[in-house]
């Protein structure tokens, strides 16, 4: 990467972060609203953060890929930017968004555990803690950097298919952009279209944490390059004055 291409990173970073600091407090809040009424009216049985942490983030980042690259990719070409420099900033930029996200989802898991611990209801739970060690908490970490990533590159996709296709044409081809997400998906079957897919190819239930990795990052690659490829085509001009 260049100097330009690190200037569009720190440029789609500074202008969507704070977005995601609003998004993450929300998420927080409502966890605790969640928690507290159920604790108050009810008994802790499960992990809320397990369904309000690991579901909607993806779906998020799935948006800001859109954004990087629908919205920001043809703005910064229209300054003169090359196509190159754009979608190296760009990926430049989906990296530690999703490792951020990731992040935050992880230490969820944490601030829950701890609740839960004060709470004293740890042994009550229908079936034991997805964190309950350091060695948990990495793997959440590295599964959701690299769930995030594929969502992320599945939003570019779908936004050069939009951009340079008919809207008709880029809906049939829907399936087809949304392949990095399923990739992802089905190597950590971390939703229930990653178990549907994974039994339909007579995988096992349960992942091998390396193979399922590595899956990961070929379907993220496998991407970055048809994206590649794509947007060097883009019909996209210099603006003048």
């Amino acid at each position: 990467m260049n100097g330009t291409s690190w200037m569009i990173t720190r440029t789609l970073l500074r202008r969507t972060l704070p977005i995601a600091g609003w998004y993450w407090l929300v998420l927080l809040l409502a966890w605790a609203v969640v928690i507290g009424s159920i604790a108050y009216f009810g008994t802790i049985e499960a992990s809320m953060w397990r369904n309000i942490g690991l579901q909607s983030p993806r779906w998020f980042s799935f948006v800001f890929g859109i954004i990087a690259i629908g919205t920001y990719l043809p703005m910064f070409v229209a300054q003169g930017v090359t196509r190159r420099a754009a979608l190296l900033g760009s990926w430049g930029y989906f990296v530690p968004y999703a490792v951020i996200y990731a992040a935050m989802t992880t230490v969820g898991f944490g601030v829950e555990y701890l609740t839960f611990d004060i709470l004293g209801v740890l042994g009550q739970l229908h079936e034991p803690y997805l964190v309950g060690s350091v060695a948990d908490a990495l793997r959440i970490f590295v599964e959701h950097s690299l769930v995030n990533l594929g969502y992320m590159m599945a939003g570019a996709l779908c936004a050069v298919g939009y951009y340079q296709l008919s809207g008709w044409w880029a809906t049939l081809l829907l399936p087809l952009m949304f392949l990095p997400a399923a990739g992802v998906e089905t190597a950590f079957r971390t939703e229930w279209s990653g178990f549907v897919i994974a039994r339909a190819l007579g995988l096992a239930e349960e992942p091998s944490f390396g193979p399922a990795v590595l899956l990961a990052v070929l379907a993220i690659v496998t991407s970055a390059v048809v994206s590649w490829l794509s947007v060097r085509r883009l019909p996209l001009t210099k603006i003048s004055g």
